[in-house]
């Protein structure tokens, strides 16, 4: 039997699609599968990621959502860096133990001038993606409830219109490519600071409210002001504000710490940790929840 790990390519979109509708969750339909592929926020990809071709069929399948982000923060200065989200590994159960699923990971993570990331909720890769180098990215998250303190005036805005007219000219790509995506984008202003900040608003469990956050242009800015946030944004009904520990320098006073069902991983030889947000993922491609 011929088999193959390659490139994946325009014309290899639709079988990707019915793979993954098929053999890995047919919850979520081939158009939205597509939207992997058909991003508008980088158009200088010249793959889709990997796939596994045995005897002309497509039978696994790594993806890469490519992004240009600005890195870093504005007090020390920003830089651009090629970030990498891996997306939706499948390999089918006749290929699987024979080497093709590390081949295939092995072969995206190979240009080591990038940044690659994965927020996947499956334990099932951990053990081919800690064996090629990956590094934990995070493994626990901080969560906010709602408290009956007095809290100091902020401005919290949540108008795409007013927040453009009062952020930054680099910062307005991020609302322009976030504009159609499944987020929450908000301004807080404080104390004659301000902070981007993007949210995905999602229930999880037991009819919770999730208020996860996806990005923040000023990290100190955010854990500052994340009490008064919680108690700003959150509806009576159950709810959290949640954020990834690497987004928290240093955890204030009263804050619950939560492993991560699942570690997230990343590889990279350029980006710190808390330099790296949730943002131009699968998360928002396909409109999932930030486990």
């Amino acid at each position: 039997m011929s088999t193959q790990v390659r490139a994946a390519g325009e014309s290899d979109i639709e079988p990707i699609c019915a793979l993954l509708h098929e053999k890995m969750n047919n919850r979520i339909p081939v158009s939205r599968w597509r939207n992997l592929m058909s991003y508008k926020w980088f158009d200088g990809q010249s793959d889709y990621g990997r796939v596994v071709e045995s005897e002309g069929r497509i039978l696994g399948f790594c993806g890469m959502v490519y992004a240009n982000r600005l890195v870093g923060n504005a007090a020390k200065g920003l830089r651009q860096e090629r970030i990498v989200s891996m997306s939706s590994w499948y390999l089918d159960k006749s290929l699987r133990g024979k080497g093709f699923g590390r081949e295939m990971l092995l072969s995206a993570i190979e240009d080591r001038s990038l940044t690659y990331a994965t927020l996947t909720n499956s334990k099932k890769p951990l053990g081919i993606v800690e064996g090629l180098g990956f590094r934990v990215l995070e493994d626990h998250r901080y969560i906010w409830r709602k408290t009956d303190s007095e809290d100091p005036a902020i401005s919290v805005i949540n108008d795409v219109e007013v927040i453009r007219a009062r952020v930054e000219p680099h910062q307005f790509q991020l609302l322009d490519d976030m504009s159609e995506m499944p987020v929450a984008p908000m301004l807080l202003e404080y104390d004659g600071r301000k902070a981007l900040l993007v949210f995905s608003v999602k229930t999880k469990g037991a009819d919770v409210t999730w208020f996860d956050l996806l990005h923040a242009s000023d990290l100190d800015l955010f854990v500052e002001c994340a009490q008064v946030l919680t108690n700003c944004l959150l509806p009576d009904s159950p709810s959290v504000l949640a954020a990834d520990g690497r987004f928290v320098r240093q955890a204030p006073a009263g804050v619950t710490v939560e492993r991560l069902p699942v570690a997230r991983y990343f590889v990279s030889d350029r980006v710190e940790p808390w330099e790296l947000d949730n943002l131009y993922s699968e998360l928002q491609l396909l409109d999932l929840k930030l486990d």
